[in-house]
């Protein structure tokens, strides 16, 4: 058993010494950590390794840990491959284990295997139901509500949109669609002239839009999940005024912004790649015996168009823009959380580099 000297010699100590749990808890051992991320296929999740690797050197600097390791595994989001990634991890009993997965019940054998032997397990990214693991994540409604809200403004209220719909049949798809159709139902001078799906992805959105916008009438919003530069691309090669639109937070959509492409009032929205630094700080939080929910919900990013251009100096060309998390920053989310006050939770500052 790990540490059972060091156990031992502190659980005396409580009974000797009469040291409440609290006490307890901040004499514990700075942890170790390991990180299983299923691909690294995209600019999201490099953006997410980077910033995770960036706050866990801090983190180890500042004694909240005592180490960490990130695997990555091979191939294409394969659940079998992550699960020999795991079983790997485990070998080296980390204190701390979060996994960004291949799929949210496949690995749940091995993740049980690490509590089991207990280790913090917290997912992130995903959705898991094993009742053993920590779940750190961002809510889909509100990037809908987040994004949605921003164009009902960014055209004053009233006006025609088109709502660019996700991944079709996709849970995160029926989620946002939901929220989108209630707040539309909420604004009546809002009018839908049609519906297309873009699965949140730039080119997809420009061909898809080619072929409907040349038909309506003036349209003011689109209304989506980040294909905005494919959409402001498809109004500049019709020749039709640029609507408000809501980006991808990437380096390279955001400068797309910024020289001038896409209506004023436009935003951009995504999923927030520092979800492996929050997800890290939680961990912490449960590992040193604090109250943290089985399930807590942290903001996707939120690009306004007057942070723009703090946002543009924050990040590169090929990353996706993140929240820059530090533990007291989590620590008011989570309080956010046991409070049921996420939505009225304020947003992480700009970050600065």
């Amino acid at each position: 058993m790990k540490r059972l000297g060091f156990v031992v010699g502190v659980c005396a100590l409580i009974t000797s010494a009469g040291l409440t749990s609290s006490a307890f808890a901040q004499a514990k051992e700075a942890p170790t950590v390991a990180l299983s991320n299923a691909f690294l296929g995209n600019a999201w999740r490099r953006s997410m390794i980077t910033a995770f690797e960036e706050a866990a050197e801090k983190a180890e600097a500042d004694g909240l840990i005592s180490s960490y390791q990130v695997s990555n595994a091979p191939g294409e989001n394969s659940a079998t491959e992550q699960i020999a990634q795991l079983k790997a991890l485990l070998l080296d009993q980390p204190d701390i284990l979060l996994v960004n997965p291949a799929s949210p019940s496949a690995l749940n054998p091995t993740l049980q295997q690490a509590c089991n032997q207990g280790i913090v397990v917290v997912v992130f990214d995903s959705a898991t139901d094993l009742e053993c693991a920590y779940l750190v994540t961002n809510s889909f409604g509100d990037w809908a509500r987040l994004s949605t809200q921003a164009i009902i403004d960014g055209i004053g209220g009233k006006g025609n949109v088109i709502l660019a719909r996700g991944v079709q049949g996709s849970p995160p798809e029926i989620e946002m669609y939901e929220v989108q159709k209630a707040m539309l139902e909420d604004n009546p001078d809002v009018k839908v002239v049609a519906e297309v799906f873009t699965f949140c992805d730039s080119a997809k959105a420009q061909e898809a839009l080619l072929g409907t916008i040349a038909s309506l009438p003036d349209v003011d919003g689109v209304i989506g999940c980040g294909e905005g530069l494919g959409a402001v691309q498809a109004f500049q090669t019709a020749g039709r005024e640029l609507p408000v639109v809501a980006f991808a937070p990437s380096g390279r959509a955001l400068k797309f912004w910024g020289e001038g492409n896409g209506a004023p009032g436009s935003v951009a929205v995504m999923s927030d790649p520092g979800q492996g630094v929050a997800a890290l700080f939680t961990a912490i939080n449960i590992y040193q015996g604090e109250d943290v929910p089985r399930i807590t919900i942290f903001p996707p990013v939120v690009v306004s168009d007057d942070q723009r251009d703090a946002w543009i100096a924050a990040v590169d060309d090929d990353e996706i823009a993140s929240w820059q998390w530090t533990k007291d920053l989590v620590d008011a989310q989570i309080k956010a959380n046991v409070d049921d006050n996420v939505e009225g939770a304020a947003l992480p500052p700009v970050p600065v580099r």
